[in-house]
């Protein structure tokens, strides 16, 4: 089901335009919508246009902007657009277990930043994010089992730091293997040339799942550790 509206060009002309689809995803709040349409615009050769939705969610209302291409098909009294993209985006914050975020905040706010990143298209700057996030993940991990070698930890390299204060084993070799590829992502070299950014950012999360299951695990055996109530 097409949309019709008016879009007007920088000399003021009307131009009357069938949009193909309109966005039924707020790119602000991540909301599903029935975007408003507020007003639309197109270029003199009338090759693009854009239109100004407003967002119908009522905690976000925010305008957007889509830009729409013609496609080279006439309807039925206007000419058709297919939607190109939709703008300004808000990367929506990943979702981390409670027991992450209060662990280590400053990975959380890290790794929040690379997923802006990447929403803008600066790819090369999500490796290296992601190589940043892992190091405040690992040391504030092995900083809270090893408190009185938290100085120490804090001064270490990543690596070292991986293998001579972290004992679980599943958390030492994804975090250890992590490590591995984020380094890739900051030379001029690749060691891993079949692995890439997705296997990375895998891999950071199932440092981060491991984390977690750990914490938790820890949590409820010195929760109860005097043993099941006697009836």
């Amino acid at each position: 089901m097409t949309l019709p509206i008016t879009a007007t060009d920088l000399q003021g002309r009307d131009d009357r335009l069938e949009l193909m689809s309109v966005p039924d995803l707020c790119p602000r709040c991540h909301h599903r919508i029935h975007p408003k349409v507020v007003t639309a615009s197109s270029i003199s050769d009338r090759s693009v246009s854009q239109a100004i939705f407003k967002c119908t969610n009522q905690k976000c209302q925010e305008l957007f902007i889509a830009t729409y291409v013609f496609n080279a098909k006439v309807g039925s009294g206007g000419r058709q657009y297919e939607l190109r993209a939709v703008a300004p985006f808000s990367a929506q914050p990943a979702d981390f277990p409670e027991t992450v975020q209060c662990l280590s905040p400053t990975f959380v706010e890290i790794y929040n930043q690379v997923i802006a990143a990447e929403s803008r298209s600066l790819d090369q700057l999500v490796g290296i994010g992601l190589r940043k996030a892992l190091e405040f993940l690992v040391k504030d991990f092995a900083s809270a089992i090893n408190p009185d070698k938290a100085e120490q930890i804090k001064a270490s390299m990543l690596a070292p730091c991986i293998t001579q204060f972290i004992d679980d084993i599943n958390i030492k070799e994804c975090a250890k293997r992590a490590a591995w590829l984020g380094n890739d992502e900051t030379h001029y070299v690749r060691k891993w040339e079949s692995k890439d950014v997705s296997d990375l950012k895998l891999l950071v999360r199932l440092t981060v799942n491991w984390i977690d299951s750990f914490l938790l695990t820890q949590k409820y055996i010195e929760e109860m550790n005097a043993g099941a109530p006697s009836k």
